[in-house]
């Protein structure tokens, strides 16, 4: 009975996973895909500006997606905290979708104007408010079903999720890329990703109405009517706003390293797109493999020991890394820096994940950290490329993004003090 008992915990750990996971890498494929056809999209649906200003104003609408990510987590959390994780997992992957096919099928601007870059911009607020709204009840319901002593490792799975579809992102358009001549990428061969994109819903909606709640009837009664937000907003106002500056460094650093670093490569350092598309790949491929380990380390070495160590290496190294890389610009220095850096941005965000969600209490735990991630996410990881590609076009400094990032993990280093390490204990 305990072998038959244990393969069941196994098998209902290997669901969880795979159910939060789908609909978090779905989100982060289609944020990849945007990003890597920014210039193509910036033609079509842009096509007054000049190429600087049309690079920009995609890039902008690529960051509008992260406005609106706090609005989908008040909302969604809120919902997770009330009718379960499992109801808002399966609209949130519904609302992803929708997105998708919006960009998929939107005409460019040629053929209905001004309305097609509505349709984007609309299409990246909808994508934005699901994202938003992800975050809260995956992460949640990914730490209440693990033990005391592999909440990081679970939780761990919400990053490796992120770095699976940045991963599948970079992978369609660097194949892409690939087979098909210029004429045809700009035509139609971009829409192609977002279509894929569009298939996971289905799958993931199936997968993730299989799940056990984790969010019990009792918790729902004690709460009663109270307002989640307000409470959020009131009674854990300076833990919100700490884990908001904490996530800060995290946040900065694997927007610029994930999205940002590729393109850079290519516009700045005369690097081929194929070369930049595939750092993309590496960078992710790291992602997904270090995130789990990392999980690991933070359940065993605590979580501030893992967070504070790979913050202060990202903070030291993350210039002469861009230093080395701008002044002999190479295929292989673009892997390698792609590659390291990402295993400094998991040592920087799995312990987060872990940490605050054991701060909060379950009845307004995915509203909380929802609140305080995706805050973080939008203000300084979102607009992140968009203010480094600024920052290098108004000052003609190439390591002006490096800075940037050391400033954010310098800045996001102080809070960290003032959060408490729960590693190994119950939660609450």
């Amino acid at each position: 009975m305990a072998v038959i008992a244990s393969m069941r915990r196994a098998t209902s750990a290997t669901q969880v996973i795979a159910a939060t996971t789908i609909g978090t890498a779905l989100e982060f494929y289609d944020f990849t895909v945007y990003s890597y056809f920014a210039t193509t999209i910036g033609k079509l649906f842009f096509p007054a500006a000049t190429p600087v200003n049309q690079l920009l104003l995609s890039i902008g609408v690529f960051g509008v997606g992260f406005v609106v990510r706090p609005l989908g987590g008040v909302v969604i959390g809120a919902y997770a905290d009330r009718a379960g994780r499992k109801r808002a997992m399966v609209l949130t992957i519904l609302l992803m979708a929708l997105g998708c096919a919006l960009i998929s099928f939107v005409p460019p601007f040629a053929t209905i104007g001004i309305a097609a870059p509505v349709i984007v911009l609309l299409a990246r607020l909808l994508q934005g408010f699901a994202a938003g709204g992800e975050f809260g009840p995956g992460t949640t319901l990914l730490i209440e079903y693990a033990s005391d002593r592999t909440r990081a490792f679970f939780a761990s799975w919400n990053f490796a999720a992120q770095a699976l579809g940045l991963a599948l992102g970079a992978g369609a358009a660097t194949l892409l890329t690939w087979l098909l001549p210029g004429d045809a990428l700009e035509a139609w061969g971009w829409r192609v990703p977002f279509m894929v994109g569009i298939l996971a819903a289905p799958a993931g909606m199936f997968i993730r109405r299989r799940l056990d709640e984790t969010l019990d009837a009792r918790t729902v009664r004690e709460a009663g009517s109270t307002n989640v937000v307000r409470t959020v907003l009131t009674t854990h106002i300076v833990l919100t706003i700490l884990g908001t500056f904490v996530e800060l460094g995290g946040s900065v650093s694997v927007y610029i390293t994930a999205f940002f670093l590729p393109s850079y490569a290519t516009r700045e350092l005369g690097l081929s797109a194929a070369t930049g598309v595939s750092s993309g790949v590496i960078g992710a491929l790291i992602l997904f493999v270090s995130a789990p380990l990392m999980g690991l380390a933070a359940d065993r070495f605590t979580r501030k020991g893992v967070l504070i160590a790979s913050r202060v290496a990202m903070l030291l190294l993350v210039y002469p890394a861009f230093l080395w890389l701008t002044r002999a610009p190479s295929p292989l220095a673009l892997y390698t820096v792609s590659a390291g850096l990402a295993i400094l941005v998991s040592g920087q965000i799995v312990p987060v994940l872990v940490m605050l969600p054991e701060i909060f209490p379950k009845a307004v735990r995915a509203t909380g950290i929802a609140l305080t991630y995706v805050v973080s996410a939008s203000i300084f990881g979102g607009f992140s490329p968009f203010v480094a590609t600024w920052l290098v076009a108004a000052t003609g400094d190439k390591l002006a993004p490096a800075l940037y990032v050391a400033a954010a993990c310098l800045v996001s280093l102080l809070p960290i003090h003032w959060l408490t390490d729960h590693t190994g204990q119950r939660l609450g």
